[in-house]
């Protein structure tokens, strides 16, 4: 007997089995993606939500960060004056004036007499000096946990691993879910844990599209960023933002016919950048950090989706006040722009005013929203792991005996597999991490590695130490072929009697050889050492000072640690 078949059903059919095999995949790899890094993943999202109001968390913490509103404020330039001159000891960098946030105080960083790094506060309508805090508070803790997991080296590259994963996870979920607008105003059903569970995680995933979208895209385009374009050679697709201007030895030299030149103060400087640019609010002020270095001030106009620290760059020379270039936003190109926009947008940092902290409790929710959904996802699949192994006790003896072996070759189990080791070596990773880094912002880098004793170099005193790293400060820093962070002691008169220093490996070399000076804010000077492939005992360290009459001194450490004038730091 002949069957007659309808062709015109044969491709629902296979149209079917493809859509149920897309969605199975989806699934699966839905799944593969949440589960397998559930621990991390919790650990970078939780501290991210937190991460949005980290500023709120502080000023709630710390008196000295809380502002009494007045109807004027003073000017930039006078606040990290009043700050310099309170820490006379200790050279501010990186000043920034909170403008749009009201009740928040300014505050400068700065290095403190052991080395370790915090940030002084001043009132930014009286002038007064509320005190100083470490530099990792409990809300910049949190920014750097979510921002590094306190990784060194792969910190960041793990992190935007995570946002691409987040990507990924997103899409597999709405192709899992045939038709997901449906679900929207579906509540869990009850009865069930498992079931319930289930369906509340579809219900806050769906109302989190917005967050998931957003922290999936700007963690993917940083992964690109890092690790492949900075340590694969990737093509990068963002043009490099110009580099600051440096001033050239011969516009000093003229500038010390008359003698030791004096340096402008923050206040003249912005008076000079107000002139020029009055709509330019301003944001950040960055001291130069040697005498061939501008000031630097950061602001902004009206613009939107761009964070207070990115914005027009003004330099500005910082003895006659002429204004030497101006890199302004408008000028960027779009992917440039497209790419200063990720941090407030990953943040929720774009709001201004009053709509800031509303945008910020959004953020704040949605990001808590993302933890619970990588926690129910890994209870739910484990719940359904247990069943599945429920049902298998049913199965035949072959089947039983198969289950028990597999168990025997992947010792492990559950759902998260071997991939739950992974995830408490990172975590075992972040804890050494974060004790590190909580070590190093009270204590620094200072005192350890190799010492350089105290010698004449011309007319002044100096003293050096080489660290391998902020994270690597109990390796030893003189290896060849890799470059070493100097640090160097001078005294404030010295300072301002010296136009240049800097410090080489081998021969001595001439000011128009160096490629950067010993630099950084009063009583943090450093500089990064290059260190030849080929060093011995007999290798010079040599440090050489040009004062500005153009005289030059020069005087030698050996570079290994002879027991005299270079030897090794006690390690505590």
């Amino acid at each position: 007997m002949t069957i007659a078949v309808n062709p015109e059903t044969q491709p629902k059919v296979s149209r079917r089995r493809r859509k149920l095999s897309l969605q199975y995949s989806a699934y699966f790899i839905h799944s593969l993606m949440g589960l397998k890094l559930t621990l991390l993943l919790t650990v970078v999202l939780l501290s991210g939500a937190l991460a949005t109001v980290q500023q709120e968390i502080d000023w709630l913490l710390y008196d000295e960060m809380r502002a009494q509103v007045q109807q004027e404020r003073l000017g930039a330039g006078e606040l990290l004056d009043k700050l310099q001159a309170a820490y006379p000891d200790n050279g501010m960098f990186f000043f920034r004036t909170a403008e749009d946030y009201p009740h928040l105080n300014a505050y400068a960083r700065y290095i403190d007499n052991q080395g370790g790094w915090r940030q002084a506060w001043i009132d930014p309508y009286s002038g007064e000096v509320t005190g100083d805090t470490v530099l990792l508070t409990v809300g910049q803790f949190i920014g750097f946990l979510h921002a590094t997991l306190f990784l060194p080296a792969i910190g960041n590259s793990v992190v935007n691993a995570l946002g691409l994963l987040v990507l990924i996870s997103l899409i597999t979920g709405l192709i899992a879910v045939p038709k997901f607008w449906r679900y929207f105003l579906v509540w869990p059903r009850r009865g069930n844990l498992r079931v319930f569970l289930g369906d509340l995680h579809r219900l806050v995933g769906l109302w989190s599209l917005w967050i998931v979208l957003i922290i999936g895209v700007t963690g993917s385009w940083w992964f690109y960023q890092d690790p492949f374009v900075k340590y694969f050679g990737v093509p990068d697709v963002v043009a490099a933002h110009r580099e600051a201007p440096v001033l050239e030895p011969s516009q000093l030299s003229e500038l010390a016919v008359a003698g030791v030149p004096v340096a402008l103060t923050a206040a003249q400087v912005v008076e000079r950048v107000t002139a020029a640019y009055p709509d330019l609010q301003i944001n950040v002020i960055n001291p130069p950090e040697h005498n061939a270095e501008p000031y630097e001030v950061i602001g902004k106009r009206d613009e939107w989706l761009l964070s207070e620290w990115k914005g027009d760059r003004v330099f500005v020379h910082p003895y006659t006040g002429e204004i030497i270039v101006t890199y302004a936003t408008a000028e960027f190109s779009p992917v440039q722009r497209f790419d200063l926009a990720m941090q407030p947008l990953h943040y929720g940092t774009w709001a201004h005013k009053s709509a800031d902290i509303t945008v910020k409790v959004i953020y704040l929710i949605g990001g808590l929203a993302m933890s619970f959904l990588a926690i129910s996802g890994l209870i739910v699949s484990y719940k359904r792991v247990r069943r599945a192994a429920k049902k298998a006790q049913r199965y035949s003896l072959l089947r039983r005996r198969l289950l028990a072996l597999w168990k025997v070759v992947r010792p492990w189990g559950g759902p998260m597999g071997v991939f739950k080791y992974f995830n408490l070596l990172a975590l075992i990773g972040i804890c050494y991490g974060t004790s590190v880094a909580l070590t190093l912002s009270e204590q620094g880098t200072r005192g350890s590695g190799y010492l350089y004793a105290e010698q004449s170099v011309g007319p002044w005193q100096v003293s050096m130490n080489a660290v391998a790293g902020l994270l690597e400060k109990d390796l030893p820093p003189i290896r060849p072929g890799v470059s070493t962070v100097l640090n160097a002691s001078l005294s404030s008169e010295a300072l301002q009697q010296i136009q240049f220093i800097y410090a080489n490996v081998g021969e001595p070399l001439a000011l128009e050889e160096v490629e950067e000076f010993i630099h950084g804010p009063i009583g943090a000077k450093h500089m990064e050492l290059e260190v030849p492939e080929q060093i011995d005992e007999e290798t010079l360290l040599w440090v050489t000072a040009v004062d500005w009459q153009g005289q030059v001194y020069r005087r030698a450490w050996p570079l290994l640690p002879n027991g005299e004038l270079t030897y090794k730091a006690q390690q505590n």
